[in-house]
């Protein structure tokens, strides 16, 4: 029950819900909520999920517990086989990007996103290309001139990362070599390592790096300079046409009741409201606004998904049926 008055629509949903539904959903929720992050900590997945059950505590907006768990594994398939096993049951909210598309259409993992509840997007998130600050990359060009196939960190195979390192191969007529990792924490702790030269992430997951020196932001992939920041020029002004960003949003598992739909829902939309969302999440993360609801976010997941299946399939990365 949220502590604050639901709106009319939401209300009426519900009362027209209770009159179908099984006597248990009126009642929604009766335990506590459980948010699934599909990879480790500190990685994108958790850094918004976390902000989210910050955000929600402090605001009192909902009267239930949050829990935040990770499930890390196979870019994201092992998050979706968890979240599938508890069809039916709203209590469950999970993390979904670039990973939620991709994984499936890279991957046997018999499942896609059509097996799971739209709930909403909350915003778009840039790529950000950085390097250790002891490198001697500085500028594009000095990628572009560097002489030898330089070794790049990002998330899985077939994410956007993956995909935004082919549009920079292509751009700047160089052959890289992309090396997946398991998440963003361990691309930073990669690209710390010097492990690999340098990688593709997004602004959230590095800006305390930037922040305190240890990494150096050498292009962004929107297309102006991003607020968070302002000192750091896209591809397009240097001449590179790369323009790639991840959605961030969530979603529940199939078929919960349609009082539970709602519940997530309203929650999610007050949730985006607030000052401290934008504060806390938006700004510090360099995410950019961009909430759609459960309706509008189905639609743009499935034009999304062709999108990617196109695309995917011209880099010869669709899996094999």
């Amino acid at each position: 029950m949220f502590f604050k008055p639901l709106k009319t629509a939401v209300v009426f949903s519900a009362l027209v819900a209770a009159a179908v539904l099984p006597v248990q959903a009126e009642d929604f929720p009766t335990r506590g909520l459980e948010f699934v992050a599909g990879y480790g900590p500190g990685g994108g997945h958790d850094t918004m999920l976390r902000s989210m059950a910050k955000v929600i505590r402090e605001t009192n907006l909902i009267d239930a517990s949050v829990n935040v768990v990770n499930k890390p594994g196979g870019a994201g398939a092992t998050s979706l086989g968890y979240l599938n096993s508890h069809e039916g049951d709203g209590h469950y909210l999970m993390a979904a990007t670039s990973s939620f598309i991709t994984t499936p259409l890279t991957a046997d993992v018999g499942l896609n996103y059509k097996d799971f509840t739209p709930i909403a997007r909350l915003g778009i998130d840039p790529t950000l290309l950085v390097v250790p600050a002891s490198s001697d990359i500085k500028t594009l060009d000095d990628i572009k001139n560097a002489g030898r196939v330089l070794n790049v960190a990002g998330g899985g195979r077939g994410q956007i990362e993956h995909i935004a390192t082919i549009m920079v191969s292509d751009a700047l007529d160089v052959k890289l070599n992309f090396v997946p990792f398991q998440g963003d924490g361990e691309v930073a702790s990669a690209l710390l390592g010097r492990q690999v030269d340098f990688a593709m992430i997004n602004p959230g997951a590095v800006s305390e790096f930037i922040k305190s020196g240890r990494m150096r932001a050498i292009a962004i992939s929107t297309e102006q300079r991003a607020e968070m920041f302002p000192d750091v020029p896209t591809f397009k002004e240097k001449g590179y046409d790369v323009v790639a960003s991840v959605f961030r949003g969530v979603v529940a598992a199939k078929d919960i009741p349609a009082e539970a739909k709602a519940y997530l829902s309203e929650m999610v939309e007050r949730l985006q409201e607030t000052p401290e969302w934008t504060e806390q999440y938006l700004k510090p993360n360099g995410i950019i606004p961009g909430y759609l609801d459960a309706d509008a976010f189905a639609a743009y997941l499935e034009k999304t998904n062709s999108v990617y299946e196109t695309n995917l399939s011209n880099l010869g990365l669709l899996k094999k049926n």
